[in-house]
């Protein structure tokens, strides 16, 4: 049995870690960067928002999830006697994990406002407007983003110069923690992006970014109607906004993921803005 397990986008992550020897953003070649004057792209994607395993619910659930902790802890080591231990591992972590777990309505009103913060928020339109407005591609022009697959406009408006490429971006939110008594948590957003054609019959290019939110402890991170989840789903928007394009059109250099083969550093980005919350701690 998995006794401690990662909770989010780890299997999507494991994607991009198989081929470990490509980072997942490359900048498109020069040859091609050269000759486009305008691009245009569309955003779609998917938000998962299921908080009903985040933390324990008073000290009797405290108790068994800290007594399995314990026993996988014990056990970690992979030596007879680590397995010799997991019962004392379970009794010291059952104890533990009762004593420390929160009560059930301060758990049921974590997760709750965690829920809803989620739900309520338009990480689609947050993410589209950030780059329509978005000056990361330099002298390229962004035509347009919108909402929805298959919609980015494939004409500049007055008269300016039509999209040489379009940018198919995809996305999937949500929340990534280990299943703790308390765990600390934090927003995790994979985005991926096709380049196409104007006419999109061809695939010229494909990129993906891993946004890590910095991890606080879950009550804190739910407190005040999720205010500090809200404001990690307002930085990852504007972070892979400014990332995208620059990456794509801009940068002479990949991105690869960093920390821990799950998320990417976004420091060196040219306004500064991935030096701030950003990456997750380890």
């Amino acid at each position: 049995m998995k006794l401690v397990r990662i909770v989010g986008a780890l299997g999507a992550i494991s994607v991009l870690t198989a081929a470990c020897v490509e980072p997942p953003a490359k900048p498109i070649p020069d040859s091609t960067r050269r000759t486009i004057m305008s691009i245009s792209g569309d955003v779609s994607g998917l938000k998962e928002s299921d908080t009903s395993k985040l933390g324990a619910r008073g000290s009797s659930e405290g108790g068994r999830l800290g007594a399995a902790q314990g026993a996988a802890s014990t056990a970690a080591s992979g030596t007879l006697l680590g397995l010799l231990l997991m019962p004392v591992g379970a009794a010291v972590g059952g104890a533990k994990g009762a004593a420390e777990a929160q009560t059930e309505e301060t758990v049921d009103a974590t997760r709750n406002n965690i829920r809803i913060a989620i739900q309520d928020t338009d990480f689609t339109e947050m993410l589209r407007a950030r780059l329509q407005a978005s000056k990361a591609a330099g002298d390229i022009q962004i035509v347009g983003f919108t909402n929805g697959a298959s919609t980015a406009p494939l004409q500049a408006a007055n008269g300016g110069p039509a999209p040489g490429h379009v940018i198919a971006l995809e996305y999937r939110l949500q929340i990534y923690f280990q299943h703790y008594v308390n765990p600390e948590i934090g927003i995790h957003v994979l985005a991926k992006a096709q380049v196409l054609s104007p006419d999109r019959k061809q695939v010229i290019h494909q990129a993906s970014w891993s946004y890590c939110g910095e991890r606080q402890h879950f009550v804190q991170m739910g407190a005040d109607s999720a205010a500090a989840l809200r404001a990690q789903m307002e930085n990852a928007a504007a972070v892979l906004a400014e990332a995208i394009p620059y990456d794509l059109y801009i940068s002479q250099k990949p991105r690869h993921l960093a920390i821990k083969n799950t998320c990417m550093d976004f420091s060196d980005l040219p306004s500064g803005i991935g030096r701030l919350p950003g990456p997750a701690r380890s």
